[in-house]
Order: structure tokens, then C-alpha cells, then sequence
């Protein structure tokens, strides 16, 4: 270290505080966060699955519908894989989708199983399948369990979910 003849030590730590400072700040705002800290894996890519179930309201069943449709999504709730669960009506206010986002096969498989098992009998007298379109790559025992939805795949090409 070099001491300036009549400042001493503390002017040369002033000098050099001066200079590093611009140079790290650049540095941390040039080093984007996700560089810093990989984000994690989510999305088809990674082994969610997810689909649109597509029915509709049988003739004169509507208040049964709503009915069984609020113990369905109340039971759902209560799925740790299941990520996401929002049905919707079309403009006609009969046709109606489900749109349902799965951690993993497995979590996909025990909605399948838990919804079939406990709501099957009711929904199949307020409501019929019309359409089963689903997204990633469910394993065997998912293809399976829904066979008799005689569902429609989508190829993955790309993308993320959040």
C-alpha cells in the first residue's frame, strides 16, 4: 500500500472505497438473479401433466350440477398434487371445461381415482363427457385410468409454467 505523504492510510481506503464501488455495483446489476440462483424445474417439460375436460350440463339438472360440482372441487381441494382446478361455463351456460394442472402421473392418477371413485355415480347423472384433451406425458397407469374418456394427446413442443 502506498500512503500519501501528508493524508496517511485513511485518505488511501477513501480512495479505494471510491473506485470499487462503481465497479461492484456495475457488477451486481450486470449479473442477472436467475444466473445467481437457477429456478427450479416446473412445467410439462418436467413431468406435470395437465388437461381440459370438456361436458355438459344434462337437460334439467343445473341446480343438481352446481351442487355436486361445489362437493367435487371442495374434495379436490384437498389433493396435494393437484395444482390447479377451475371449471367454467361456455357462452350456451350447458357446455362447460375443467381445466386441472397435476404435480406428477401419480398425482394425476390419484385425482382420477379419488373423483371416479367418490363423485363418479353423481356426475354421471348431472352431466356428460364430451371432450378429454390432455398435456405432457402421463405414464400407463394414467393413460389407463382415463381410457374410458377416450382422451385426446397433445404433443409437447415447449414452454414453462411459473
Amino acid at each position: 500500500m502506498i500512503l500519501h505523504p501528508k493524508l496517511g492510510s485513511k485518505w488511501e481506503e477513501r480512495e479505494m472505497w471510491k473506485l470499487l464501488t462503481p465497479v461492484l455495483t456495475i457488477a451486481a446489476l450486470c449479473s442477472p438473479v436467475a444466473a445467481q440462483t437457477p429456478a427450479p424445474q416446473h412445467g410439462l417439460k418436467s413431468g406435470y401433466i395437465a388437461w381440459t375436460y370438456t361436458g355438459e350440463v344434462l337437460p334439467g339438472q343445473m341446480d343438481n350440477f352446481k351442487q355436486v360440482v361445489s362437493k367435487v372441487i371442495a374434495a379436490v381441494a384437498q389433493e396435494p398434487g393437484t395444482l390447479m382446478y377451475e371449471w367454467s361455463f361456455h357462452q350456451d351456460q350447458k357446455t362447460f371445461d375443467v381445466i386441472e394442472l397435476y404435480q406428477s402421473s401419480e398425482a394425476a392418477l390419484a385425482h382420477v381415482k379419488h373423483v371416479v371413485g367418490e363423485f363418479g355415480k353423481d356426475l354421471g347423472q348431472v352431466q356428460k363427457g364430451l371432450q378429454l384433451t390432455i398435456y405432457g406425458s402421463p405414464d400407463a397407469q394414467v393413460k389407463q385410468a382415463v381410457e374410458g374418456f377416450n382422451p385426446v394427446y397433445q404433443t409437447h413442443i415447449e414452454g414453462f409454467i411459473r
